[in-house]
């Protein structure tokens, strides 16, 4: 028990640094601040969205309701959250061979991976389902015994989610481990598991409407979607021991069998991986063969060994690539059905819309436009990319390269990934949908310049706040602040354009959007001014 609590301490002590900065003129207490504040922005604005609701429930003293749906959406973001960041801790992290060569029984090691992705997902769902806890104290009449309950809930929230993404993360990397190119093939298998959750999740209303026919009460249809939310709401309402032992048993029991069963396969998928890592390493007589070598100038050359770098991290390209792939199939989606899924949204809702479909396709343009910027706003690749570089970031410093162009190469590799994608889309959108020459113009303005927007800002987030010391490239794209803030950012850049757009629907919406892409081409040119300045500086100061 010592040595396994020695263990954890380290592993905790240097994988938990979500908030560690370097900095030689920050203080210590602006790095503790940080963070602080930035949480408790995230989780006022998700408590207003909470008042919001639990003040339309109240009346009908339905308010428990605000609680299960926060349960709910929290345990499916986990899954989605596991099923990508589990590869990266599990089979990824780089102190893997040294903890396999220690003399630790396998399955200390593999609880001590699942220990901290379950405290990843618990400090994520706090932001959650505190706001939510909090507005219901407001609401109803409570007592201590429900502040005992939520605060067990808060901390078994995360373990079965977290369970089932393990589940799949472990599915798609012992699939993928059989294959030659297992990066691209686990990159294939993650979209296709995150995009059937989009697809459930999305579905999720009519589900509920077929759960509602066979169900006798609200409270029935809970527990028939989530059990263990349903307890909780009976044990808030009416305390029972019996019920809180059934709690603690269907999310500790499970956990316990995960760990033991899992720990057995975790050992022979490393050993695989290592194998199919080490298989092209031959020992023989040397062959001498003629190599060609293709000439690059410095700027190609850079963007290439950025390119390699991000294809080679299964979960860098998930992360960064699955806002593309949700476009390609959201814009499919769109011109090839899109009388359909009109249709079946309206089933879904079980209501009608006022507005006839020929009228929803002639706001298509403005919605596309705006799904655009979301997408754009919301992937963000170069928030990762200086961090990833770890201890080779000395040899990048060390070239004999300008540093601004070294930064140029970071921006133009987000912008190629990224903008062929949106532009391909744009004009399958304009193939199928009669889109004014005006809002063409708008769209394949916004499809380069808001790519442009995220990179720089992304850039600018990691120079800020690099994370050099991480043991696995989940901890940084994942678990980072320059992550974490190049997606608030993002979000809130979104959220802005969407409603300055919505404002001006009453009176010139075209005039509206002009202003809004100049706004955002004037404060990517100074972005850039920004980085060339201030970035330089900056990427000489890091240290490894």
């Amino acid at each position: 028990m010592k040595k396994l609590l020695s263990l954890l301490k380290a592993t905790m002590s240097q994988d938990m640094s979500l908030f560690r900065i370097k900095a030689r003129n920050e203080s210590r207490a602006r790095k503790i601040v940080l963070p602080i504040v930035l949480a408790l922005v995230v989780m006022f604005s998700v408590g207003s969205y909470v008042a919001i609701l639990a003040e339309k429930l109240a009346p009908s003293h339905l308010t428990y309701i605000v609680l299960t749906i926060f349960i709910m959406v929290t345990s499916l973001l986990t899954i989605i959250e596991g099923v990508y960041k589990s590869q990266g801790i599990l089979f990824e992290a780089r102190d893997n061979e040294l903890l396999f060569s220690l003399p630790i029984t396998q399955s200390k090691i593999f609880f001590i991976r699942i220990f901290k992705l379950i405290t990843f997902q618990f400090l994520y769902n706090s932001l959650f389902m505190l706001p939510a806890i909090i507005v219901y104290a407001m609401y109803e009449k409570t007592n201590v015994s429900f502040y005992l309950i939520s605060t067990v809930m808060l901390v078994l929230l995360p373990i079965i989610p977290t369970i089932l993404g393990c589940i799949f993360g472990y599915i798609i990397k012992g699939l993928s481990a059989k294959f030659k190119a297992r990066n691209i093939m686990q990159v294939l298998f993650t979209s296709l598991i995150l995009l059937g959750i989009f697809y459930v999740s999305f579905n999720m209303q009519g589900m509920v409407a077929n759960i509602v026919q066979n169900a006798n009460s609200i409270q029935e249809i809970i527990t028939k979607i989530y059990y263990p939310a349903g307890l909780y709401i009976n044990l808030i309402q009416n305390f029972n021991i019996l019920d809180l032992i059934i709690l603690l048993a269907i999310n500790i029991i499970p956990a316990i069998v995960f760990v033991y069963v899992a720990s057995i396969f975790y050992f022979k998928i490393n050993s695989k991986l290592g194998e199919k890592g080490n298989g092209n390493k031959k020992v023989g007589v040397a062959k001498t063969t003629e190599k060609t070598y293709r000439v690059r100038t410095q700027l190609s050359g850079l963007i290439h060994k950025e390119m390699k770098r991000f294809f080679s991290s299964p979960v860098f390209m998930v992360n960064a690539g699955f806002g593309m792939v949700l476009m390609i199939a959201v814009t499919f989606a769109l011109s090839i059905n899109f009388d359909g899924m009109i249709n079946s949204m309206m089933q879904g809702m079980e209501t009608e819309i006022p507005i006839p479909i020929g009228e929803i396709k002639n706001m298509m343009p403005k919605v596309f436009y705006g799904f655009v910027v979301f997408i754009s706003c919301m992937t963000s690749i170069t928030s990762s990319m200086i961090s990833l570089e770890g201890k080779s970031f000395n040899i990048t410093k060390s070239l004999p390269v300008e540093t601004e162009k070294i930064l140029l190469s970071k921006v133009l590799t987000s912008n190629i990934l990224s903008i062929p994608i949106f532009l391909i889309c744009d004009v399958i959108f304009f193939i199928a949908f009669k889109v004014a020459i005006i809002d063409i113009v708008f769209i394949l303005l916004a499809s380069i310049v808001m790519p442009t927007l995220t990179a720089l800002i992304g850039i600018l987030m990691n120079l800020k706040y690099p994370k050099m010391n991480a043991t696995s490239d989940t901890e940084v794209v994942k678990q980072s602040m320059s992550s974490m803030l190049s997606v608030f950012m993002g979000m809130f850049v979104a959220i802005l354009s969407i409603a300055i757009m919505i404002m001006g629907n009453n009176y010139n919406t075209n005039l509206f959007v002009a202003l809004e892409l100049l706004t955002f081409s004037i404060i990517t040119f100074m972005l850039w001014r920004i980085l060339k300045k201030y970035g330089a500086k900056r990427f000489k100061e890091i240290n490894v």
